[in-house]
């Protein structure tokens, strides 16, 4: 499976950093069905039998049907399960349907019948998590299990690292010292294993995440109905969901290991739709069209008026009535600005908000917004760099406006610079997360591990381990040489309870199946 380096964005204040991040998050539950223009099955899809035979270490699983299938594959977790969704299927003899009892995986059968067309569920339960892939031929689905027969034929113990265990290779490479076999690690990207050094370009390639924060998900859509692919985001976010009845289609989308709003971003996109969000609600419609929230109605509303309540917006209304003018412009044009940013029309948008900072000048947080725009989605440091300034010319105090300098300057290569302004961001009181981990990517990346050593503990102390601070940290080690150390803070990983993506579990095995073989 694929893991993304990915920047976080905190809405109102823009932030944006570029540190080490490996975010886990939910797998997407679902269902699929036939789209507007796909035609309905003539037959029914009989499904003969389920197989499981070993292939080297792998396993494989395989679903026997009569005809060409429409499915949705996806991963559960506590307890470990595959779920694999058959549109318009039935079990010949669900009382044959059985895996071999050698074989440590559990399979249930289940008729979803609230859907059009129905469902067959195919749901395989594991003793635990592993990488797979899927695939189809004419009427059958294959899902290779990597690492599960030998997993089972050596009798591992620990569950935690058995399917990503690395073979240490021919004798050749067994005389070389750990160190030479170990791949160095990209600062800039998260437990990724890589053999180059991380450049400028690779540090401005990490903002083209930023915005997405939300829990990751990992899917598989084949031939699936746009409003039940709606439905299941619905399920994963929490998110209210409303779908304008005109939009109709189908579906064919496999992500991995991305943010949910990220995936409804690019169906949206594909799909020419719009978005509308508000109050825990998304509203989801063509482009053709328009949407208008509705607003609140007042009219059969009686109250008795208290004096406290009306001098108060009494005084509200004086205070809005002094502003001086060229402010009061500036909200308006604030105001056409953010609707040019919801249609997406962001060069209108940042044009709109410089108009109105020039009227307002010491608007600290709207010079930063405009440098979160220039940085994160048009991309132009030079000017992010500039309005990060003006943010903090008019409020010195603006640690995010320091942080998003920093970020900007570091894109540039002006590294003096940029130490000053991430010296900047993280002297307050208590330093965000951001700052702290940003600047700490910063510093290994500039060979300056004590530095970068001592910010992880001042996250630490402030918010608590987590994935990203632990996998630093552990990275910085190796660097510093301490191989052995950082053994040990890998090992750590795998310990502390995290969801830890497959490619890093692999690789963290692997350096513990090296060192043990030394």
């Amino acid at each position: 499976m694929l893991h993304f380096v990915s920047l976080s964005r905190r809405n109102g204040s823009e932030l944006f950093y570029f540190s080490v991040f490996i975010i886990t998050g939910l797998l997407l539950l679902g269902s699929p069905a036939y789209g507007a223009d796909e035609p309905a099955p003539t037959e029914k899809n009989i499904i003969s039998t389920v197989t499981a035979q070993e292939n080297g270490n792998n396993l494989v699983l395989q679903i026997q049907g009569s005809t060409a299938p429409t499915y949705t594959i996806y991963e559960l977790f506590k307890p470990s399960r595959i779920v694999v969704d058959v549109a318009g299927a039935v079990v010949k003899n669900p009382d044959d349907l059985s895996l071999p009892s050698n074989i440590d995986i559990g399979l249930a059968t289940k008729y979803i019948n609230d859907v059009t067309p129905s469902l067959t569920r195919f749901e395989f339960t594991l003793p635990q998590s592993y990488s797979f892939t899927t695939s189809q031929k004419e009427s059958n689905i294959t899902i290779v299990i990597e690492g599960f027969a030998g997993n089972a034929q050596a009798g591992v113990q620990e569950k935690a690292t058995a399917s990503a265990t690395v073979p240490v290779g021919k004798s050749n490479r067994q005389k070389q010292s750990v160190e030479s076999q170990l791949p160095t690690v990209d600062p800039l990207k998260a437990g990724a294993v890589t053999g180059e050094t991380a450049d400028i370009d690779t540090m401005q390639d990490n903002f083209s995440f930023s915005g997405y924060d939300k829990a990751r998900i990992t899917v598989d859509f084949y031939k699936i109905d746009l409003h039940n692919v709606f439905r299941l985001l619905r399920d994963v976010s929490g998110a209210n969901i409303v779908v304008d009845e005109s939009v109709a289609g189908s579906l064919t989308l496999a992500l991995n290991d991305v943010p949910w709003d990220f995936a409804l971003d690019i169906i949206l996109n594909l799909k020419d739709l719009n978005k509308e969000e508000r109050f825990n609600t998304i509203v989801i419609y063509p482009k053709s069209k328009a949407f208008n929230w509705p607003e609140r109605t007042e009219d059969n509303l009686t109250f008795e008026a208290d004096i406290e309540v009306v001098e108060q917006e009494s005084l509200i209304i004086q205070q809005q009535e002094s502003l001086p003018q060229p402010v009061v412009d500036a909200k308006k044009l604030i105001a056409k600005g953010r609707k040019a940013e919801k249609r997406g029309d962001l060069e209108t948008a940042v044009q709109l908000y410089e108009e109105a900072l020039n009227k307002w000048p010491k608007n600290s947080r709207l010079a930063n917004k405009i440098a979160a725009i220039y940085l994160v989605q048009l991309r132009q440091n030079a000017k992010a760099a500039y309005f990060a300034d003006k943010a903090l010319t008019a409020d010195k105090k603006n640690s995010s406006a320091a942080l998003n300098a920093a970020i900007a300057h570091a894109n540039m290569q002006e590294y003096s610079q940029a130490q000053q302004y991430f010296d900047q961001s993280v002297s307050t009181g208590k330093p965000s997360q951001e700052a702290l981990m940003s600047y700490a990517a910063f510093s290994e990346q500039q060979t300056r591990y004590d530095a970068a050593v001592k910010l992880l503990q001042k996250h630490d102390e402030l918010y608590g381990n987590n994935l990203n601070s632990m996998v630093a940290r552990a990275r910085v080690l190796d660097k510093q040489g301490e191989h052995e150390l950082a053994t040990e803070a890998y090992r750590s990983i795998l310990l502390a309870g995290f969801r830890v993506p497959p490619d890093l579990k692999k690789f963290i095995t692997g350096r513990m199946s090296l060192s043990q073989s030394m």
